[in-house]
């Protein structure tokens, strides 16, 4: 009897879990028909709730007190000392002296300088693209954007590792440390970047100093997180020994750990510098400097071809700081010591350079040509022609790629779907959505999910979050069809792997953004544009995580398969994607953090929901209360989709009894 139950309960407790699921779909859509338009807590943008309204009172009453101690005597000084810091990187490279047209050193002098840093901490060929990446966006017709957004990519990435780095490596040595700051961090990885801003900005004003502060914000957990996973990765036998020669804390530490890690923390300083450079210019929406501005006004205005310049300028910035700080790590992974002659030629290398760099210096302080940034190598105009030439034509000629994708998936899943979560009653979507966070997660997933949903009822922005969780489901649902399909080829094939790498590299390197720009050529201002935004910034990451998947199937269970002569079409779906369902899982769940994020910023072409809420509520001082509150449904709704996805890992990590 016993042997018989070992057999048959795993396939009984799997198509029950399915037959339920498809139990809650059926039941949740013969109730919201029933029920259809009634208790949906339907709301108009210039209405306040009860929490937005209460919300607002205290923003007006912060607003109107900043003579208090606290912004006296500490956020006030904060926001003087990160605007001075600020301020002085910025006189440096793009912006004017007073009494003067120029920076302390002209567009020659900044490229000099560049082209120096680089060579000498990587090498010359890293050194000469970093060059020509940098004069890239000046040729964009963007210099000046260019150079205000490196500042303050710069000031906050400096200040971010200031605070990021000591709290990493006391994580990594420590415990109790990590344990208390990993809730914080694991929230600080869920939040779309959307909701920093303004309680950031309400706090600290509009300006350089918020955009600045919003932005350490973003990087500092980043900063934290991949350096005291660089200490605690260091092997334990060269610290014992450490320990057993007598060596105190503070010795082992800067002699042996940090050494040892220090390629980790290298990653971590490029991955900070490019959560920076990426939060850089959603900062324009409070006041950065730089790139943002330019791309924010072609997005309001719909002028794609100067939209396409401006992402330009920002893809060659981010590609120049990703490859300049990648080839510092690349030159640490070499064992192979220089030659006499290698170590000579370097420092020849390096005088030469040294001297050239303070030449440009020099001269872009006493000569036009090099202090201004010459006009006639500006290509912005032929670049923005062409990208318009090239967006209409597709448009015209590829409509079922164009609108034909666009009605298909608005019609056919969009529109059902988000008729099934905002129409029908709120009380049963919600019942719906525990029902599967339980069969998902279990117990706990379904209370913590319960718990969330009734806080975002207590919002009174249950209609607009319904709509960002549709366009949320509807892209990641999407992006998991292509991902999963991409990963498995790269998976299995070392040579798909090869071809599609740099790709997907470089699609991680670029801020969201920079994606909006075409979609928003392509499918013009609309719902579907942020999903399709969402799907291509999600995509990468998805497609990355499956594949190390399906990569990491035992040899042993593919070769036992195609012993018994299955197919490849079998191997792949009885075989492989059943035994990598942990990495089918874990990429479900960033996709759905990615598509989140990008989904929210939708807001600014036409998705609506509470992306739009939070961007109105910026720029409305009458509805900054509703878009505090909207910044808090997204984070309820983040959470609650990064718990179920959780709760989900681990139950079926479990071992099965």
């Amino acid at each position: 009897m016993s042997a018989d139950q070992e057999v048959i309960l795993p396939t009984k407790r799997t198509i029950n879990r399915g037959w339920i699921l498809g139990g809650i779909l059926v039941a949740w859509i013969a109730a919201g028909r029933a029920m259809h338009g009634k208790f949906t807590y339907v709301l108009a943008t210039y209405d306040d709730t009860r929490m937005s309204a209460r919300v607002d009172v205290w923003a007006k009453m912060i607003r109107g007190h900043r003579d208090a101690p606290i912004f006296i005597y500490f956020f006030n000084p904060i926001r003087h000392f990160i605007d001075t810091f600020v301020s002085l990187i910025r006189s440096i490279i793009s912006q004017p002296l007073e009494g003067s047209s120029i920076p302390v050193f002209g567009w020659l002098g900044v490229l000099a300088l560049i082209g120096f840093i680089v060579y000498a901490t990587s090498n010359l060929k890293t050194s000469l693209l970093a060059m020509a990446l940098t004069f890239g966006c000046g040729a964009m017709g963007l210099w000046t954007d260019s150079m205000d957004t490196l500042a303050l990519t710069i000031a906050a990435v400096v200040l971010s590792l200031a605070i990021g780095l000591p709290l990493g490596v006391w994580a990594g040595l420590s415990d109790r440390v990590l344990k208390l700051l990993t809730p914080i961090l694991d929230l600080a990885q869920i939040l779309p970047t959307l909701v920093y801003l303004a309680p950031l900005a309400l706090v600290f004003m509009i300006g350089p100093p918020a955009a600045t502060i919003a932005t350490m914000v973003y990087c500092i957990p980043i900063a934290i997180r991949i350096t005291a996973f660089g200490i605690r990765g260091v092997p334990t036998s060269p610290v014992e020994a450490s320990t057993s020669m007598g060596t105190t804390t503070t010795q082992k530490l800067l002699k042996v750990q940090l050494p040892m890690a220090s390629r980790t923390i290298v990653l971590g300083v490029n991955q900070t510098m490019l959560a920076a450079m990426s939060f850089a210019v959603i900062a324009t929406l409070i006041g950065a400097p730089g790139l943002g501005k330019p791309v924010i006004n072609a997005l309001i205005v719909r002028d794609v071809g100067n939209g396409i310049v401006a992402g330009l300028a920002v893809v060659f910035l981010a590609i120049m700081l990703d490859r300049s700080t990648s080839a510092i790590v690349a030159k640490r992974d070499s064992f192979i010591p220089p030659s006499d002659v290698s170590v000579r030629n370097r420092r020849i290398g390096l005088a030469v350079g040294g001297v050239g760099t303070i030449v440009a210096m020099v001269l872009s302080r006493s000569v036009p040509f090099a202090a201004y940034f010459p006009e006639g190598a500006s290509i912005a105009k032929p670049v923005a022609k062409v990208a318009d030439t090239s967006v209409n034509w597709v448009v015209e000629n590829m409509q079922i790629l164009t609108t034909g994708l666009n009605h298909a998936i608005t019609i056919g899943i969009l529109n059902p779907m988000e008729s099934l979560l905002t129409g029908s009653p709120w009380f049963v979507t919600g019942l719906a959505i525990t029902g599967i966070s339980f069969v998902l997660g279990g117990i706990r997933s379904a209370i913590v999910t319960a718990t969330l949903l009734l806080a975002i009822v207590a919002t009174g922005l249950w209609q607009d979050t319904m709509v960002t969780f549709t366009q949320t489901i509807v892209a990641t649902l999407l992006t998991m069809g292509v991902g999963v399909v991409l990963g498995v080829w790269i998976g299995r094939s070392t040579r798909a792997d090869q071809v599609l790498r740099p790709f997907l590299d470089a699609a991680q390197v670029l801020p969201a953004f920079v994606y909006l720009i075409p979609m928003l050529g392509f499918f013009g201002p609309s719902r579907f544009t942020g999903i399709a935004t969402g799907i291509i910034y999600s995509i990468p990451i998805v497609v990355k995580i499956v594949g190390q998947g399906i990569r990491e199937v035992p040899t042993n269970m593919t070769e036992a398969a195609i012993s018994a002569g299955s197919t490849k079409w079998q191997l792949i779906t009885k075989v492989q994607l059943p035994a990598a369902k942990n990495s089918l899982l874990l990429a479900t769940n960033q996709g759905l953090i990615f598509v989140l994020a990008v989904v929210v910023i939708g807001g600014l072409v036409g998705s609506g929901g509470l992306g739009y809420l939070v961007i109105l509520g910026g720029a409305k001082p009458e509805l900054q209360g509703k878009g505090l509150v909207a910044g808090l449904a997204i984070l309820l709704l983040g959470v609650m989709i990064d718990r179920i996805a959780q709760f989900a890992v681990r139950r079926n990590s479990a071992p099965k009894h």
